[in-house]
């Protein structure tokens, strides 16, 4: 054997190792862009769920009768904004109705 072989052997070798490696990452790759993917689609039918049980909820179906039916609480809550309590808002409602009663008092002092 001389040494063009020797060369060409060990080459071959490095290239199977290097396509190896390199099939490796892109079978990686490729699973974690289907994992991504799915996540996303979890994430908006755990949404969807979410809104279609409160809605249930709003049509005067009970928890307890939801799960009677087989449906389990939402592990997430449906989007948008916050309710709040009724005390909240009407402790909102108050403020702003002082602000502007103090804006309108400011604008008339200073004329």
């Amino acid at each position: 054997m001389d040494i063009n072989d020797i060369a060409a052997r060990a080459a071959a070798k490095i290239d199977a190792a290097r396509d190896a490696k390199v099939n490796a990452v892109k079978t990686a790759a490729a699973s974690g862009v289907e994992l991504a993917e799915a996540a996303q689609l979890l994430a908006a039918a755990e949404q969807k769920y979410a809104k279609d049980y409160q809605a249930a909820l709003r049509a005067d179906w009970t928890e307890s009768d939801l799960r009677g039916f087989g449906l389990d609480a939402p592990t997430k809550k449906a989007g948008g904004r916050p309710r709040g309590t009724k005390a909240a808002r009407q402790s909102k409602a108050n403020d702003d109705a002082s602000r502007e009663k103090e804006m309108i008092g400011a604008t008339s002092d200073g004329e």
